[in-house]
């Protein structure tokens, strides 16, 4: 009878192990995703400031309501700051160009049993004139998990 608990015991400690590395690859590959909409979020949004309003890539976010509404229709701000990435949604937390490398931040919104995740990436910038250039995006990693 004692041999059968401790190899009951042993079995089922075996099967704790084996689930919490399960989780853990779960939570892992999770993280991937997240990081992988991310830099999509990043990559597209950039993409679409600097191709249509190359303007806002001069003004911090906290300016795009007064100083660039100049350059951009207001519906085209409201645009920029929320989107949607491989069947996420997104939001634009906050835009430092005066910072070098200026930085960007998106929020990742929550899903499902997936909580919301802010990442954040550092945006090369040229001085050109008339505009600023984006010569180089990189994504810094993960900001942040929401509730």
């Amino acid at each position: 009878m004692g041999a059968s608990l401790v190899l009951l015991l042993g079995s089922l400690s075996a099967h704790t192990a084996s689930l919490q590395v399960r989780l853990q690859g779960i939570r892992e590959q999770q993280q991937r995703q997240a990081e992988d909409r991310l830099a999509s979020a990043g990559q597209q949004l950039l993409a679409d400031l600097s191709r249509s309003h190359p303007c806002l890539l001069a003004l911090p976010l906290e300016h795009w309501e007064s100083q660039g509404l100049a350059c951009a229709p207001a519906p085209a701000i409201a645009s920029f700051k929320a989107g949607q990435v491989l069947g996420r949604s997104y939001r634009l937390v906050d835009w430092r160009p005066q910072l070098a490398p200026a930085e960007l931040l998106l929020e990742l919104d929550a899903a499902g049993n997936e909580p919301s995740r802010q990442g954040a990436f550092a945006v090369q910038l040229t001085a050109a004139q008339p505009q600023p250039q984006i010569t180089d995006v990189r994504l810094l990693g993960l900001r942040g998990v929401g509730p």
